[in-house]
């Protein structure tokens, strides 16, 4: 039986118990990268959290299918259905075709998720894959009288649908008057709040398909409504996104799926808050960002997940490299412990069964997580278990150990983290390392014991010298 769980539902402005539509299958669509920059830190947060939001569904009992897509053709640099294809316009920088960039940008997308171990939706679909469908979705929009076509273009007529705006509290009769009028507007449109879901194509256009209303290209909102419908079926369990997608993007998801369909598109929102600089949104139109792999690369993949999810994730964070840095001593402080752990279990086999002292910490890591995702407080469970595990490992209390230990291995999985386990082999070979370099020191051969030293940190091992006989070691600097 599944743990209850609730979530802050954006919809209702409320934390709701979570109740899946289908007992067996839980059903998740994020929203995913346009894919014409690198990944920046605010991007990977986003991501981080809703794959903290699987991991912990499934570990609570629920049965997840996650879909994710990339956003290949149709979001243009202005919201109001004006401008330049993002892509289009990234592809003319460097010279170089649209789909070609495209690819590059997935594969460095996939690149770094994997090394913070952000696992891959069950189905990851391309937005240009699926124009059949965007063109069926459309089509019933208009024989619902929900959207009209004008000169090759197709637009949704917002005031056909009175709910529109609840998700961001809009207010609609505003929207109808013109209350966006700093913005440009169309003037085909026939309200100024009408979204594109079917954009005509000029000639010059590069990325141009062929529809029923002629020769044009998805609106950006339109995709993930079709992608979502696909896979997961006309109302879905769980719609995630950033805060930004609030007032327009899921806005607009939410009026043409119900429009075409006739039923309630998602039963809960969830939306992830920004990572600002200097209180700055972090963005890249403002060109404010860093990127994901500068991160890893300044202070390795665990610590770049650990400081992703550690704040709730409905918490506006600044980002500075001094706190990432801070982070990272206190993920070095948990891969200490562990392998300190794990090399005393690995010499003391032989003990007894007891009772499992542990259950209480992974009860609290559990309700904490259940409890619309508190991150904080579930680590502060994570760090406390640590700190008791160095208690328990100094006085060489192996059978208690061994089972915080495995309940460790539990919350280290339900966060993703990135996580360097000594092998057996390991163990024996760099400790056998280990007392040689004390066999040097304790003959007064400080020259050769400083030489293996710096290999054994070269390889990316910390020593710790307790005494002329005894030396800790860890290894926080690891390669995943």
């Amino acid at each position: 039986m599944a743990h209850k769980v609730y979530l802050f539902n954006t919809l209702s402005r409320k934390k709701e118990l979570f109740t899946p539509l289908n007992e067996d299958i839980t059903t998740v669509y994020t929203c995913g990268q346009t894919v014409y920059e690198d990944v920046h830190v605010g991007n990977a947060k986003t991501y981080a959290v809703w794959d903290l939001l699987v991991r912990t569904l499934r570990h609570l009992g629920f049965d997840v299918k996650h879909v994710q897509n990339f956003t290949d053709v149709g979001h243009l640099t202005d919201d109001a259905d004006a401008g330049e294809d993002k892509i289009i316009k990234k592809a003319k920088s460097l010279n170089t075709h649209p789909m070609e960039l495209v690819d590059s940008q997935i594969e460095e997308y996939y690149e770094v998720m994997d090394e913070i171990k952000i696992q891959r939706p069950q189905i990851a679909p391309r937005a240009t894959g699926h124009l059949i469908e965007m063109i069926d979705v459309i089509q019933n929009l208009i024989e619902n009288e929900h959207a009209y076509e004008i000169d090759g273009s197709v637009y949704f007529d917002v005031s056909t649908f009175p709910s529109y705006g609840d998700l961001a509290k809009l207010d609609l009769d505003n929207l109808l008057v013109g209350v966006r009028e700093d913005v440009k507007i169309i003037s085909e449109k026939r309200n100024p709040a009408d979204f594109a879901l079917w954009i005509k194509a000029p000639p010059e256009h590069i990325m141009k398909y062929t529809s029923p209303w002629g020769i044009g290209y998805p609106g950006w909102h339109i995709e993930c409504s079709a992608m979502a419908m696909k896979y997961l079926g006309e109302t879905i369990d769980i719609h995630g996104g950033g805060i930004d997608h609030i007032p327009v993007h899921h806005t607009n998801e939410i009026a043409q799926s119900e429009g075409a369909t006739k039923k309630k598109f998602v039963n809960y929102w969830l939306h992830s808050e920004f990572i600002t600089i200097n209180g700055d949104k972090m963005s890249k139109s403002k060109g404010n960002f860093v990127t994901l792999r500068q991160l890893i690369d300044e202070i390795g993949a665990g610590s770049t997940k650990y400081s992703l999810i550690s704040n709730h994730y409905r918490t506006q964070a600044d980002f500075s490299m001094k706190q990432a840095k801070s982070n990272k001593k206190r993920y070095n402080k948990i891969l200490r412990v562990y392998h300190l752990s794990q090399q005393l279990l690995h010499y003391n086999t032989d003990y007894a069964n007891v009772s499992d002292e542990s259950t209480e910490f992974l009860t609290k890591f559990n309700e904490a997580l259940a409890d619309d995702l508190n991150t904080p407080k579930a680590f502060a469970q994570l760090n406390a278990l640590v700190s008791k595990m160095d208690i328990l490992r100094k006085e060489q209390n192996t059978a208690q150990l061994s089972n915080f230990m495995n309940t460790l291995d539990i919350m280290i999985n339900v966060f993703g983290l990135p996580f360097y386990k000594l092998s057996h082999d390991e163990i024996e070979e760099t400790q056998s390392i280990v007392n040689f370099r004390l066999s040097l020191r304790e003959k007064g051969d400080f020259e050769g014991s400083d030489l293996i030293r710096k290999h054994l940190n070269f390889n990316g091992y910390t020593l710790e010298d307790q005494s002329e006989t005894e030396t800790l070691w860890y290894k926080p600097n690891f390669k995943n």
